[in-house]
């Protein structure tokens, strides 16, 4: 057994309630348990909730005096700048506002700014830039919660700023004509969780609700032109249900947690990607090999680094022009100049991986820490992100990697295993940092070299401190017999979906196993014919770190899943760990 096995607390009275109440399976009563579901209201909507769910946008503190300043900027035909982060929730955050405003006659244009040339965030240069081309108010998108200097200075080039972020607020924000943050002091929100492209989507709610109180969606009628050759047919008041698509590409990238407003945000945009009306998603899941459904898996590991891939090696304006496109030839074509980025992208990960995993196994002390900090002059900016999170899969345990630029400054960025604070952590270092900030399971940081070292030290304190006895383990759903598994429950539990952080997948254990036979696939993968009482099952693991021989019994930690090949629906299991 490779991990620490924990069964859940089973709670046998609210199990046969829900189970009653809703016509489902034990199983699945007793996941729905294990997620927070305590009763059967709670359950129902779980299980059931739609858009129709979603809280108020108003809910969300600053939203009126956002939504009052950007119809003043209509009426006026001012022109709008959306300001957007360069990874994948700004991308699309940028890219729904863009298009929501573009296509209510808005004279709007849009900003994200180069990772290695500018950096993360509001910059002051940008802003002269934006003026200079006539623009009088900025939204930000996924950043600009810090950018309290930056703010100022736009006050004094008469530019107007809206901050939308969901990055914890530090103790000074911005004096904007607006700042919307779920997490800042007197906001009740209650969908803490979203991501910068969820909520700018709220914003794009709230500001539709008004624009059709005041009238400004009009019904076609023979009108003449206005001066700028606009007619009330142009005015069509927009289905932000074809926007969910780039809220669920944007949320799942960004690792935010799958429940509450985001779990009703995913389900409901993988929908629209089934059969997508925009050309760019259409052109993306062609050149990731995608066909039908989309899942949560398709996003991280798919299509999110593909949009990802400019924006870590230079500009995400690529990315940004997909998603906006109109046109599926010129998708087709941006889409191909991404998928040729993300296989650059891929190789230098690559190189930056071997490189770290050679600094951790040859040197003691960095295999028996409990986090992982390493820094090299060599290493690209923007895609040590993506390494941070192979080295925390690999050694289960938090790491940043510091890219050293020209100028004795790192660039870091760090990932966090669930249960461990990466940003509460960082915080306790601050003092050390030019800049830093984040989430818990995601940060940047901007540290001066010479303060590594110390920073090393004092980063793995925190760690030590807050994760305690720390050791990788699989939480357990439910012990079950393979009898159990049958079609309807695997579809049963499929209702659970969208998986992710906050929401996993069901894990069941399976004891005393029939071994009846094993092989080894492309050199990574077991494949295994189960058997128990009159049951027999195919099993699978993907990408074993190693091979193993499996004796003739064991007892098993698994998915259960559908399978399809050659036509063929049927159920598989698919191995988390096994034990002997």
């Amino acid at each position: 057994m490779k991990k620490h096995w924990v069964i859940e607390k089973q709670n046998l009275k609210l199990n046969d309630k829900l189970a009653k109440a809703l016509g489902i399976s034990s199983i699945t009563a007793q996941v729905l348990i294990n997620r927070g579901i305590k009763d059967e209201a709670e359950a129902e909507l779980f299980l059931k909730s739609t858009l129709f769910d979603l809280p108020s946008p108003n809910l969300l503190k600053g939203m009126d005096k956002a939504v009052e300043r950007i119809e003043r900027a209509i009426q006026r035909k001012e022109k709008i700048a959306i300001y957007g982060d360069y990874d994948v929730d700004g991308v699309t955050a940028t890219s729904l506002f863009y298009t929501f405003l573009k296509n209510l006659g808005v004279n709007v244009t849009y900003y994200n700014p180069d990772r290695l040339k500018e950096g993360y965030g509001v910059n002051l240069q940008a802003i002269k830039k934006l003026r200079s081309e006539g623009v009088s108010l900025i939204i930000s998108v996924d950043c600009g919660i810090t950018a309290c200097e930056e703010v100022e200075d736009a006050k004094k080039l008469d530019v107007d700023f809206i901050i939308t972020d969901h990055h914890k607020p530090p103790e000074m924000i911005p004096e904007a004509v607006s700042v919307i943050n779920p997490h800042q002091i007197g906001c009740s929100y209650p969908g803490k969780e979203i991501a910068g492209v969820g909520v700018i989507y709220n914003l794009a709610i709230a500001l539709r609700r008004a624009l059709r109180e005041s009238g400004f969606f009009r019904k076609a009628r023979p009108e003449p032109a206005s001066s700028s050759g606009e007619t009330a047919h142009d005015r069509n008041e927009p289905n932000l249900g074809d926007y969910l698509d780039l809220v669920a590409l944007g949320t799942v990238s960004d690792c935010a947690s799958l429940t509450n407003v985001n779990r009703i945000f995913v389900k409901e945009g993988m929908k629209r990607m089934l059969s997508p009306k925009r050309p760019g998603i259409t052109a993306l899941k062609e050149v990731s090999g995608i066909e039908g459904e989309v899942n949560s898996y398709d996003i991280g590991f798919k299509l999110g680094p593909r949009i990802n891939a400019t924006g870590r090696l230079q500009s995400a304006g690529v990315a940004v022009e997909l998603l906006i496109s109109q046109d599926l030839k010129k998708s087709r074509e941006l889409a191909k100049i991404l998928n040729q980025e993300n296989s650059k992208r891929q190789n230098i990960e690559e190189d930056i991986f071997l490189d770290a995993v050679s600094l951790i196994e040859s040197n003691p002390e960095f295999l028996e820490s409990n986090s992982i900090v390493l820094s090299s002059p060599n290493w690209h900016a923007g895609v040590i992100g993506i390494v941070a999170t192979k080295l925390v899969e690999r050694f289960q345990k938090p790491a940043i990697l510091i890219s050293i630029q020209e100028n004795g400054v790192g660039k870091g960025s760090g990932r966090s295993i669930e249960g461990i604070n990466i940003y509460a952590a960082l915080s306790e270092c601050k003092e050390l940092f030019e800049q830093f900030g984040g989430h818990e399971l995601a940060a940047g940081i901007s540290i001066k070299e010479e303060r590594i070292d110390e920073f090393r030290k004092k980063f793995e304190r925190a760690i030590s401190e807050s994760a305690g006895d720390f050791v990788s383990m699989i939480k357990i759903d439910d012990v079950v017999d393979l009898t159990e598994i049958t079609d309807e429950v695997v579809s049963e539990l499929e209702l659970l979906a969208p998986f992710g952080i906050g929401n996993p997948e069901p894990v069941l254990l399976a004891k005393s196993l029939e071994v009846i036979s094993e092989r080894f696939f492309k050199e990574k993968h077991l494949s295994l014919k189960l058997k128990q009482k009159d049951r027999v099952f195919d099993a699978v693991w993907f990408n074993l770190k190693e091979t193993i021989k499996v004796p003739n019994r064991i007892d098993m930690a698994f998915t259960p899943e559908f399978n399809v090949w050659n036509g063929k629906k049927e159920v598989r299991l698919r191995i988390k760990d096994i034990d002997y």
